[in-house]
C-alpha cells in the first residue's frame, strides 16, 4: 500500500509499505524534509529513519489490550493498527495519507475537529465488539506506554486517560502527589495537570493535551537520535552525568533556537530529584516546534508516572507491593534515589525557584498516600527523608542556605 507522511497540510515522504510483514518496500519522492522528525535531516538513511517513525507511533505491545484491540479489528500487528488510524495523534500533526485520497488535514485533524469519540470509549469500556463500528479517525491507536489508555471529549475539548487498574494504588497516588509538586513549585505554563476522574465506574488519571493543531511534541530522544550519542542517554538524569553529553545536547538546543535552557534543565532536574522520578526517560521529556516558524520551545513537564517510590508493580497474588518491599529493606530507597538523580549545576538558571512554595510537603505527602495500603506509614516516612535531602541538594546547587 502507499501513502504519503504528511505534517499537518505538509507533504514530507511518498512510501510503500507492507503492513502485514513489517516491511516498507519502497521510499518515493521525499519533498518537503523540513517537516519530517528531526532526526530525519542528515540521515543517511531515510527508509530507516520513517521506519522508526511508524514504529514508534503503536500501541505498546506490552499494554494488556493490544491483542485484544487488534483481533477485533481483524488486523494483523500494531503497526496496521497504526496506519488503520491513518497514524493520528494529538501530540503532533504527522498523518499518512493513502495514495490518491482526497483527504487533507482539516478533514482528519483531532484537534479542531469534533471527531467521533467511540473509539476510545469502547478502548475503555474494553467493549472490543464495538470498535468495528467506531470511526477509526481518532488519536487513540498511537498512544505510547503499557497503561489503558484512550482521549474523550468534555467540554469539547480532548482529555487523555489512563488507568493504572490491576496495579498498586500507589502508583495512581504517587502521580497525583508528583503533579501537587509540579503545582506548587513551577508556574501553570510549565507542566500538565493531573487530576483522578471516574469513567464507567473506573479509576483514571487524566490531562489535556499541551499543543494545538500546528505543533509537533519533539521527544528529546529525537534529538539524541539525531546527534547519534550513544545508548546510555536514555534520560535527563544519564545526559547530566556526562558534562560532554549535555554539552552537546545544549548546543544542538541552542542552533534550535530554544530560549533559557538552564532554567529548563534546571525545573527538569529540581521536578525529577524531587518527586524520586522512575519514569523520566528521553521519551517523557522534550520540547515543542511551531509547524509555521519552525522554531522551539521547552514542552511542559508530563507524565509523572513511577515518582515517590512507586517504581515496580505488585505481583500477580497482591501479596506484596513495591512500597513494602522497600520498608523491608531501608537502604533501597536511597540506593535508588542516588543512582537515579539528577546532577544539578550551580550554573544553570534558577531565577525562577522559590523554596517556600514547598514549605509543608511532607503533609502532602500523609495527604496522598496516607490511604494506600501498599504505602504505609514507615514509607511515607522514607519519602519524607528522600524529599528532604534532595531539597537540601536542590538549595545547595541554587546558592540558597
Amino acid at each position: 500500500m502507499r501513502y504519503t507522511l504528511m505534517n499537518a497540510e505538509h507533504e514530507v515522504i511518498d512510501f510503500d509499505i507492507d503492513l502485514e510483514n513489517r516491511i516498507i518496500n519502497e521510499i518515493g519522492e521525499v519533498k518537503e524534509l523540513q517537516y519530517a522528525p528531526v532526526y530525519f535531516n542528515g540521515s543517511d538513511d531515510i527508509k530507516h529513519s520513517l521506519y522508526s517513525l511508524l514504529c514508534g507511533r503503536t500501541l505498546s505491545v506490552m499494554r494488556r489490550d493490544t491483542a485484544d484491540i487488534i483481533n477485533a479489528l481483524s488486523l494483523n500487528n500494531e503497526l496496521e493498527l497504526s496506519v488503520y488510524s491513518l497514524g493520528l495523534s494529538l501530540t503532533d500533526c504527522y498523518w499518512y495519507r493513502p495514495e490518491g485520497s482526497p483527504l487533507n488535514w482539516q478533514d482528519v485533524n483531532c484537534f479542531d475537529r469534533d471527531y467521533d469519540t467511540s473509539m476510545g470509549n469502547a478502548i475503555l469500556r474494553c467493549d472490543y465488539p464495538a470498535l468495528k463500528k467506531a470511526d477509526p479517525f481518532t488519536p487513540d491507536l498511537t498512544l505510547g506506554g503499557i497503561s489503558k489508555k484512550a482521549w474523550i471529549k468534555t467540554d469539547s475539548a480532548p482529555m487523555l486517560l489512563k488507568s493504572e487498574a490491576g496495579q498498586a494504588s500507589i502508583v495512581e497516588q504517587a502521580e497525583l502527589l508528583s503533579s501537587r509538586l509540579t503545582e506548587r513549585l513551577l508556574d501553570e505554563k510549565d507542566y500538565v495537570a493531573y487530576k483522578h476522574i471516574d469513567f464507567e465506574g473506573e479509576s483514571y488519571l487524566a490531562c489535556r493535551g499541551m499543543i494545538n493543531n500546528y505543533e509537533e511534541f519533539v521527544p528529546a530522544a529525537h534529538i539524541l537520535e539525531m546527534l547519534e550519542l550513544p545508548n546510555d542517554c536514555y534520560s535527563f538524569k544519564a545526559i547530566s552525568k556526562d558534562k560532554n553529553h549535555l554539552n552537546t545536547f545544549t548546543e544542538a538546543l541552542i542552533k534550535m533556537g530554544v530560549e533559557n535552557i538552564t532554567a529548563y534543565y534546571a525545573k527538569l532536574g529540581a521536578v525529577f530529584d524531587l518527586t524520586l522520578a522512575g519514569d523520566s526517560h528521553s521519551d517523557n521529556f522534550g520540547f515543542i516546534r511551531d509547524l509555521k516558524t519552525l522554531k522551539f520551545r521547552p514542552a511542559p513537564l508530563f507524565d509523572r508516572g513511577r515518582s515517590f517510590g512507586s517504581f515496580g508493580q505488585p505481583k500477580d497474588n497482591g501479596e506484596i507491593s513495591a512500597a513494602k518491599s522497600a520498608v523491608s529493606a531501608t537502604k533501597i530507597m536511597f540506593l535508588m534515589m542516588l543512582f537515579n538523580s539528577v546532577i544539578l549545576y550551580p550554573d544553570w538558571d534558577y531565577s525562577w525557584y522559590e523554596p517556600k512554595k514547598l514549605n509543608g510537603f511532607h503533609k502532602d505527602i500523609d495527604v496522598y498516600l496516607g490511604g494506600c495500603e501498599d504505602a504505609p506509614e514507615e514509607y511515607r516516612t522514607l519519602l519524607k527523608a528522600a524529599f528532604d535531602y534532595q531539597l537540601d541538594y536542590l538549595n545547595k546547587a541554587a546558592g540558597i542556605e
